[in-house]
């Protein structure tokens, strides 16, 4: 099985595929450092943009940055200049975002698609902020997939987790919260034989549309496992504690 380990929870996925040796941090929700310091051990980082900062606050030397540098602090510029951190900058007015730009850049470094071995990364930084940058996140991170052979099946920070399961995959999350938030989201426009255990309301198999997205706020058990047929589903975890918060900021509202 391959293995993805959160400082919260571990996902193995069915087939297995070459652990995640990258870790992308995107200019999203600032991670908490010692959660970004141990998800980053023994692992190849690589500053998005703003990421920077986050990689900064940690005391993370990230091993490249790349990015157009509009939204990174003097402070963090000036650190990457101290440390002589390897960069690849582009003007503001491009056609790829930041975090795309990344992606392509990482097919070239081991692998790409056709057949090649290609990386697999995570993602972190991504959460918060505008609807469009979550979605266009989302997305690109299936098109670099198919595109350039990087494979980034999570994107995660110390509050909420994304997973992506494609067609023929199962995925397992163990160490879980119990009562934590649990979501299966049709990324593509169908997912069928949809398979589910370990919540409190199960799909025995079932199919899930991308236009009707009815299977949300589940409830998760000590552990999870969700199998797909045939897709690309998104699989959403969050913490209790998150989760409440979110509610009672809405109430406020």
């Amino acid at each position: 099985m391959a293995l993805i380990s959160l400082p919260q929870l571990k996902a193995q996925f069915t087939p297995p595929f070459e652990p995640p040796s990258i870790v992308f941090v995107a200019g999203g929700r600032t991670p908490e450092p010692s959660w970004l310091r141990e998800l980053c051990r023994e692992k190849d980082v690589w500053a998005v943009d703003r990421g920077l900062d986050s990689c900064m606050a940690a005391g993370i030397r990230p091993s490249f940055f790349i990015g157009d540098n509009d939204s990174v602090s003097e402070e963090a510029r000036q650190w990457s200049r101290e440390e002589k951190i390897p960069s690849l900058l582009f003007p503001p007015e491009k056609d790829l975002t930041d975090l795309q730009l990344a992606l392509k850049e990482a097919s070239g470094t081991c692998g790409g698609p056709n057949g090649m071995r290609g990386c697999t990364a995570i993602l972190t930084g991504a959460f918060g902020g505008r609807f469009d940058h979550l979605f266009a996140n989302l997305y690109s991170l299936i098109w670099a997939e198919e595109e350039w052979g990087v494979k980034v099946r999570c994107e995660a920070d110390g509050s909420e987790a994304l997973f992506i399961l494609r067609s023929g995959e199962t995925l397992r999350l163990s160490g879980l919260e119990k009562g934590g938030i649990f979501s299966t989201l049709a990324l593509s426009e169908k997912c069928l034989g949809v398979r589910m255990a370990g919540t409190k309301w199960t799909i025995g198999e079932g199919s899930l549309y991308l236009k009707k997205p009815f299977a949300v706020s589940n409830v998760a058990e000590a552990a999870v496992e969700v199998s797909l047929s045939s897709g690309w589903l998104g699989i959403y975890w969050a913490t209790r504690e998150y989760a409440e918060r979110e509610q009672k900021q809405k109430g406020r509202n």
